[in-house]
């Protein structure tokens, strides 16, 4: 079931990241420093604000609008008003945070893609939040990539055909979001218009939301505080050097976990919702062992084939930063999402949400008590080296408290079969012998390698596989 829903969600899960992904490296080869520094700097407070006045209502949909029944014209109603106060809370207090910390005088076309991409995003996004959790494949899908796949590709060719301005990518974006807006007008969850606010969803709302309302700040806090901080220390351009291998990194994680993620949070949610604790305790560990499958030999392979995927795809410009961050930045990139997409489940699916409060503030004091030793030792990495170190402490105080001392399973066995398929995977990229050019040793590593650690979890998972053929050709039979 899990396997069969993400990959109804598949398209969603894995183009939506990969642009992002693509952006950076595209970027390095049409734009400035200065220009990708702003870029990532404005879309990066885009979470922040939307974090701040949807956050919280995102939440409580997803882990509620399945029990609406028929309250759920009330619950659509109530929807609308929320995010039409909150798009306009949004475009506010985005441009206060451009005129703050990015530039003091924008211009008026950064100012116009700035407060449209902030509005029409945070719609999309949480439109995409109800549409995954009601198993609403298709709606996911189109919500979820006309901003990240048709936005990269306009604001791409507006920096080709107008010159360097951050107010393309933003302006880009934003026109694909509309795209998106528009198809969401026509959904179902859009009706309910005639019955105006409901004050005891709203007060349910805020009382499941306002713990994950500070939780989400501190967790974009937690994930973007080195951003800003090398954006103060050192200057945007800096800046925009540290965000191309620091975004591959996140990225990279961001792409492996949302193949899982998508499908499996509204899993587990509804596993407790129908069978109870327990039940839901193994969908978690079936979803990170899912999440382990994806994402370490994704982050691994990376790393290991880093050198000639930075020569070939990043400019000259950005390849030595870029060579000393990324691998500090698979690192806290794979510990936040296992911390987010796995450790951090356990309280949403209990409806235990305060917690989480304390995990972020824990990982945004150590990633700044961090920062500046880091910065000192490493340089401009190591603003990179405070989060993996953070985040890989944080991870495994959680992991023993919660297996410990909470219900929580972790899947030890097919970590284990994972772990041994990834190192197999490794072996052979460093075994083969060097091939003629960059592009041809790039891509004998990667097929290699995937054939490796396919063959190897293929012998691990045999018996599974086979099983699971049988019962399938006995029910075809039957």
């Amino acid at each position: 079931m899990l396997i069969r829903k993400t990959l109804q969600m598949l398209p969603a899960q894995l183009l939506s990241p990969l642009a992002q992904f693509a952006s950076v490296l595209i970027w390095t080869h049409i734009a400035s420093s200065d220009t990708i520094g702003a870029t990532t700097l404005i879309t990066g407070q885009q979470e922040l604000v939307r974090a701040l006045f949807l956050g919280w209502w995102s939440q409580y949909a997803l882990r509620f609008v399945g029990e609406q029944g028929a309250a759920i014209e009330r619950f659509a109603s109530t929807s609308v008003r929320v995010l039409a106060v909150s798009a306009v809370a949004q475009m506010v207090f985005a441009l206060c945070l451009l005129v703050w910390l990015v530039s003091a005088q924008p211009s008026g076309l950064l100012v116009l893609g700035t407060a449209a991409f902030v509005a029409l995003r945070g719609i999309n996004q949480h439109q995409a939040t109800v549409a995954a959790a009601l198993g609403r494949a298709l709606d996911y899908n189109v919500l979820s990539l006309c901003g990240p796949v048709l936005g990269l590709g306009l604001g791409c060719a507006m920096l080709l055909a107008y010159g360097d301005n951050p107010a393309f990518p933003l302006l880009g974006y934003a026109a694909g979001e509309a795209l998106g807006g528009g198809y969401s007008l026509r959904r179902a969850s859009w009706g309910g218009f005639g019955h105006g606010f409901d004050r005891p969803i709203l007060r349910q709302a805020f009382e499941y939301g306002s713990p994950l309302l500070l939780s989400g700040v501190l967790a974009w806090l937690a994930v973007n505080l080195t951003r800003y901080l090398v954006d103060y220390r050192l200057g945007l351009a800096a800046a925009g050097q540290f965000a191309v291998g620091f975004g591959l990194g996140q990225r990279a994680a961001a792409i492996a976990a949302m193949l899982v993620t998508a499908a499996a949070l509204p899993m587990a949610i509804r596993r407790m919702q129908e069978s109870g604790l327990e039940r839901s305790m193994q969908q978690l560990a079936d979803n990170c062992a899912l999440l382990l499958a994806v994402m370490l030999p994704s982050l691994l392979g990376l790393h290991l084939v880093s050198p000639d995927l930075i020569r070939l795809a990043v400019s000259s410009e950005f390849q030595q930063s870029t060579q000393a961050i990324l691998p500090w930045a698979l690192i806290s990139g794979g510990m936040f999402a296992f911390i987010y997409n796995y450790l951090n489940h356990y309280f949403l699916v209990t409806v235990r949400p305060r917690p989480l409060v304390l995990v972020d503030v824990s990982l945004v004091v150590l990633t700044f008590t961090l920062f500046f030793p880091c910065m000192a030792w490493w340089g401009l990495s190591g603003g990179v080296v405070a989060m993996a170190l953070a985040s890989s402490l944080v991870a495994g105080v959680m992991l023993i408290y919660l297996l410990g001392w909470r219900e929580l399973r972790f899947p030890l066995a097919e970590f284990l079969k994972i772990s041994a398929s990834c190192a197999l995977m490794a072996l052979v990229i460093l075994a083969k012998p060097v091939l003629g050019t960059q592009l041809l040793n790039l891509a004998g590593d990667i097929a290699a390698g995937t054939l490796a650690y396919a063959l190897a979890m293929l012998l691990a998972y045999h018996r599974s596989i086979h099983a699971a053929w049988v019962r399938r050709r006995a029910a075809a039979g039957g």
